[in-house]
């Protein structure tokens, strides 16, 4: 039976006994095609002191009907269903409010985890006493079936991740940036942080959030080894949508909400952080304008592109990085390489040795 509240359903709690360690939150819309996979993936963890909360929002397809069938069979498992779509950041949130785990991992609907990510990911956070906590990620192209590469190159190490190397990190024009880390977070850290994903943000929800984390002064600790796997909207080997419901990200939303958290934050951060965070800036108008003006192109409209373009000039520097980035064989991001090496070299974490299958 649900338990209903202002617009959103919600499932009770079934196994109130016992410390919840980690709250796994699903955030899903129309994802019949993966959901089942991602949530086998957070139920097959070695870590079995967790909760599964799967939010629905408002779908359309057959996803509820999955989410039903999964809450039959393990009582782990939560829903919550918005009565009407409004977003990931919007579930994010209200699933924290009733997560009883002491921290909260996100999982997309279209991405998966391996079965040791949030053992190996616990005991480092536990190790190292951080706030927040994340991993090496490998990029899947689902059009090709293809695993593409990682996200960085692999190793059995981690580093502490420093504000301004996540700035550094968060490269608008890079396939894989910092601002793409999918946190695993202290709960209560969380909520001091209040509203902690950002609601009006429809795009790079994931990056604010961590913006606001280091804002509110968080630690944060990175693992070299991959145990998260997601899936590339446009894949980097097909050059086509992971699925036909796709469609490009909007860079101008992107814009005009990182610039409304930039201005209210600017008086707590330093010179340089504010540069970086203009460039980022920056970077998300140039994409929007190329991204608008090669629509322009394919309609065969080229008044159109090159009035798009000569708008925003900064825009032929988008068009001139992509064409370079586009034949390199491999798309891991060295930007994030130099960012570990040096980390790595700075500040070297005594991380536990890796076992698969050990217990936190």
């Amino acid at each position: 039976m649900m338990q209903e509240e202002d617009d959103f359903l919600i499932s009770p709690v079934r196994n109130p006994a016992g410390q919840i360690s980690t709250t796994v939150v699903i955030p899903v819309f129309n994802a019949e095609a993966t959901l089942l996979r991602a949530a086998q993936s957070a139920l097959e963890q070695t870590s079995r002191d967790i909760e599964v909360i799967i939010v629905d929002d408002a779908s359309t397809d057959s996803s509820w009907q999955t989410i039903c069938t999964l809450l039959s069979q393990d009582s782990r498992v939560r829903a919550l269903r918005n009565k009407q779509n409004r977003g990931k950041s919007v579930g994010m949130n209200r699933a924290m409010t009733v997560a009883r785990g002491q921290w909260l991992a996100v999982l997309d609907a279209d991405d998966w985890y391996h079965a040791d990510r949030l053992c190996s990911l616990m005991r480092l956070a536990n190790r190292q006493a951080v706030d927040m906590v994340a991993d090496n990620q490998f990029l899947y192209d689902a059009r090709a079936d293809r695993m593409v590469c990682t996200a960085w190159h692999p190793s059995n190490s981690a580093w502490e991740l420093s504000f301004d190397d996540f700035l550094i990190g968060s490269d608008a024009y890079e396939n894989f940036n910092l601002g793409m880390l999918k946190p695993v977070m202290k709960v209560d850290f969380m909520r001091k942080m209040g509203r902690a994903y950002e609601e009006k943000a429809r795009q790079g929800e994931d990056f604010l959030h961590l913006f606001q984390f280091f804002l509110a002064g968080g630690k944060a600790a990175i693992s070299d080894r991959p145990f998260y796997y997601y899936t590339q909207p446009f894949g980097t080997i097909s050059h086509q949508w992971s699925h036909t419901t796709r469609t490009r990200y909007d860079f101008q939303n992107a814009f005009e909400v990182n610039q409304r958290h930039f201005e209210a934050a600017v008086q707590s951060l330093t010179l340089r952080q504010r540069a970086l965070l203009e460039t980022r800036n920056r970077n998300l108008l140039a994409l929007e304008t190329y991204f608008s003006a090669k629509s322009a192109a394919a309609r065969h409209d080229w008044r159109a592109a090159i009035a798009t373009l000569a708008g925003y000039p900064a825009a032929l520097d988008c068009l001139l990085w992509r064409l370079r980035h586009r034949f390199l064989s491999q798309p891991t991001s060295r930007a994030i390489d130099r960012i570990a090496a040096r980390s790595r070299q700075r500040t070297p974490l005594d991380i536990p040795e890796y076992q698969p299958g050990a217990t936190a």
